[in-house]
């Protein structure tokens, strides 16, 4: 059996755990893998969250109270999750174009997925220039 390596006497053990916020309702509980979120939108009283699978899971909880629960969740580091307008959160991480013609929001992991959202011109543009260019 192999030793680990060892750099300057000694090792350092950094390993990823996926962050997973468990809610609670009467009838069911719920594991969120908060790192997987594309986005969440607003659907009336209730809000939906799309992994960047495509997968959806829709709760009775409005988009303030889920806002809430996923920053609370980052308490130690910045949220990537940023809020465009009233009804939508993206996941900064897995922004891949912004289209301002078409008036669309491009998410994907650099791999199979990729998810487009529909979403309001100036939205996009407000949030397209809090970004500054680094060429």
């Amino acid at each position: 059996m192999r030793s680990p390596s060892r750099h300057n006497g000694a090792t350092q053990n950094k390993q990823y755990t996926m962050k997973k916020i468990c809610i609670n309702n009467r009838d069911e509980m719920i594991m969120i893998f908060v790192d997987n979120i594309a986005y969440i939108i607003a659907d009336g009283n209730y809000t939906k969250v799309t992994y960047i699978s495509g997968m959806q899971v829709v709760f009775s909880i409005g988009l303030a109270r889920m806002e809430k629960i996923i920053s609370d969740s980052f308490a130690e580091k910045s949220s990537p999750f940023v809020r465009l307008g009233r009804s939508v959160i993206i996941n900064q991480r897995f922004i891949y174009d912004i289209n301002l013609q078409k008036q669309t929001l491009q998410l994907s992991d650099n791999g199979n997925n990729c998810l487009t959202l529909k979403l309001p011109k100036l939205l996009l543009k407000k949030y397209k220039a809090t970004f500054t260019s680094t060429e």
